[in-house]
């Protein structure tokens, strides 16, 4: 006797086969009308419509009717409870991966126990057929135990593979990653198979304490594979509630925001500024805060000694309590302009770099112009790094910015118009011709090189392309063929002319050569994506001593090498260090390309080698501030992210025995129903009426066609 996952279609098909019979039923008006010669003067009737008392065509009528019912038993998969034995080497066991929440907030008091406690039980119930895998995420997923570690260890010794969890599970302080932990694991599972075979139940068992900041959202957009069961087990840390700090830094002025999480039992906390020593400064400042919502308090002066950092008082859990403030200002990058003056004309290209400079809030990019609108040459300030030429200067110009150059200052020329290639000459690459290019419609950047410095930043494939900018104009630029030291071409135009070179001319300044301007008339280079982060990756080699990234999360990476071409030092919160000889060792000859990864909140180091002696940059490291948001999330988030209530359970969730019986029974006809697959044969059936019929009616159409034609 045959049983259906889905009856509903069974019903339907049941219902959908009369529909064969009633139209068999209907009579029909005859297809074809034969005129009399006698009978055209009489008055025309319609026919009376009457019913037959048997239906036309029954063998047909039959064939229709078994084809809809086929169909119906198809679609609603039906199977046989028959026992199926299963064979030695297939294994009946359950395939379980835990993933234990290591981030910053299971720092909490009494989140270590429970966590513990619970795998343990986890652990305990698992039978000997059962297999399972062990791993912990934050902001990454690190495995402790491999599926394949347990099954090549014995049973009787795998007491010691659960007693490493004991040793090596430690929160760290990144953010929680929820949703990609959960997805990459489910989709091993889903893709795994043991010994084989198939094993009877996969389920991903996730420890966490569930916090509003878990990040789940990308569930929602991803599909989740069916064959994994989430076993979602929450801990709670004694006492509940929390707040954290976080630092904001907007045009050098500390500004600090406290969170409170929705389950806090305070609405009233105090901030403590202290020393380099760890020692208060001055009183404590009290704020008044709401459970669940933030505020942001600037700081008020301590007097002649500066605030290292600031502590939050009064909270149970101190993990997100304490950070370092800045001990020294953002300098401003003072840049040097020589050409327009007029900032409010959108014909030069002073207007656009204006623009794009005052959008940059981190950097602090100040522009100031070298060159009155009446001629007179304004020496740039000692501070000034870089200076962007845009407009035909005079002769005293040139010579100030050879001085310039001389000094250790970059420049960045774009050249609009072959006139400025010849005043700027004793700057230009030597015995280079400068002509103007002939243009057909546009022209567009090609061929970027991307292991250069300035183009660094585009190395990515998805920044990487250039065709996007048209060029209307631009001036062609031959170098000289024994030229000892040439160019480096950064981007050609897409006829293979250099577009942008760079070249050092003389002193330690280097030139950043453009062969077309930014304004309407040259070209639409400054209304794209890539304009701005060009300029900023000029300002970042133009002071290649001092980070934009000041203030950062816990788990956000260092590239050292970008900031410095010689030795460094990186000292962390805790004092230990890390050079650049450290890491080209440990990289066994090969290219430094490595990646630090910040992974304690405090005030990380940088120290490197200058012109002027050693210089230090610092970097604040933060703990991110969802992790402050400690309050659990509803038991049916889950569920509200789109994931069914069969594949989603979460522990203490009041489920009666019978709804866990018929899960359990709905599961096992599942499985008896993808191993027979018996809707392929009434598939199959059904596809045979159907074509039977298909002949059936030609037949009889074409029998009806050679009587009228003999009549």
């Amino acid at each position: 006797m045959f049983e259906f996952l889905s009856l509903n279609f069974a019903v339907a098909g049941g219902l959908l086969a009369s529909i064969p019979f009633v139209l068999h039923l209907l009579r029909r008006t005859p297809a074809r009308t034969v005129p009399f010669t006698m009978v055209r003067f009489l008055k025309e009737t319609l026919p009376k419509t009457t019913r037959r008392s048997s239906p036309e065509h029954w063998p047909l009528m039959l064939l229709r009717i078994l084809a809809v019912v086929l169909l119906g038993m198809a679609f609603s998969r039906p199977f046989q409870r028959l026992s199926i034995e299963q064979d030695d080497d297939v294994q009946s066991g359950q395939r379980v991966a835990v993933l234990i929440d290591s981030s910053a907030s299971m720092r909490r008091d009494g989140i270590r126990d429970q966590v513990l406690q619970k795998f343990h039980s986890l652990a305990d119930s698992l039978s000997n057929d059962d297999v399972l895998s062990v791993a912990v995420y934050s902001s990454a997923t690190s495995s402790l135990i491999s599926a394949e570690e347990w099954q090549q260890t014995p049973s009787e010794t795998r007491s010691a593979l659960l007693q490493r969890i004991d040793e090596l599970w430690e929160p760290d302080w990144s953010s929680t990653e929820t949703a990609t932990a959960m997805l990459s694991t489910a989709e091993e599972l889903s893709r795994e198979t043991a010994g084989g075979g198939a094993v009877r139940e996969k389920v991903l068992v996730v420890i966490t304490d569930f916090q509003n900041g878990s990040r789940l959202q990308q569930l929602q957009s991803s599909a989740w594979p069916e064959n994994v069961r989430i076993d979602l087990q929450v801990v709670q840390a004694t006492p509940g509630g929390n707040a954290g700090i976080s630092l904001l830094r907007e045009n050098n002025s500390d500004r600090v925001r406290v969170t409170s999480a929705g389950d806090s039992t305070r609405s009233q906390f105090r901030l403590q500024p202290f020393d380099a020593n760890g020692q208060p400064l001055g009183k404590p400042i009290t704020v008044d805060i709401a459970p669940g919502q933030r505020r942001t308090v600037t700081l008020p002066s301590t007097g002649q000694t500066p605030a290292a950092g600031v502590e939050l008082l009064d909270d149970p859990h101190p993990f997100d309590n304490v950070i370092d403030l800045p001990t020294a200002e953002t300098p401003v990058r003072a840049i040097g302009h020589l050409g327009s003056t007029d900032p409010n004309d959108s014909e030069q290209m002073r207007y656009y770099l204006q623009r794009a400079l005052d959008g940059d809030e981190t950097l602090l990019p100040q522009l100031s112009d070298l060159q009155t609108a009446d001629g007179t040459i304004v020496p740039p300030p000692r501070e000034t790094r870089l200076i962007i030429v845009t407009g035909t200067p005079s002769q005293p110009a040139v010579q100030s910015l050879e001085s310039a150059l001389a000094s250790g200052r970059n420049l960045l020329i774009a050249l609009d118009s072959v006139e400025m290639a010849r005043a700027l000459q004793p700057l230009l690459p030597a015995d280079c011709e400068v002509t103007e290019a002939d243009v057909d419609d546009y022209a567009m950047f090609t061929a970027p090189d991307l292991e250069a410095p300035l183009l660094r930043p585009f190395a990515d494939a998805r920044f990487s392309d250039f065709s996007s900018i048209r060029i209307w104009k631009h001036r062609k630029l031959k170098l000289a063929a024994d030229d000892d030291q040439p160019p480096r071409i950064l981007v050609r135009f897409d006829n293979g002319d250099p577009a942008i070179v760079e070249y050092s001319k003389s002193g330690s300044g280097r030139v950043f050569l453009s062969m077309t301007g930014w304004h309407p008339t040259d070209s639409q280079w400054a209304l794209s994506s890539r304009f701005p982060p060009l300029l900023n990756r000029l300002l970042e080699l133009s002071w290649p001593n001092e980070s934009e990234l000041q203030i950062l999360e816990v788990g956000s990476t260092l590239s050292p090498e970008f900031l410095a071409d010689t030795d460094w030092t990186l000292t962390r919160p805790d004092e230990s260090t890390i050079s650049a000889s450290q890491m080209s060792a440990d990289s066994e000859g090969e290219s430094l390309r490595r990646t630090l990864v910040l992974d304690q909140p405090g005030r990380w180091r940088l120290t490197m080698p200058a012109s002027t002696g050693t210089q230090e940059v610092e970097f604040l490291v933060n703990v991110s501030a969802a992790e402050s948001r400690t309050e659990p999330l509803p038991a049916g988030q889950l569920q509200a992210l789109g994931l069914s209530a069969d594949i989603a359970a979460i522990e203490n969730d009041l489920e009666s025995t019978a709804d866990a019986a018929t899960r359990k029974a709905r599961l096992n006809a599942e499985e008896l129903e993808s191993r027979q697959k018996i809707w392929r044969l009434f598939l199959l059936a059904a596809m045979a009426c159907l074509l039977a019929e298909a002949l059936l009616s030609r037949r009889i159409e074409r029998r009806q066609s050679t009587t009228e034609a003999a009549a």
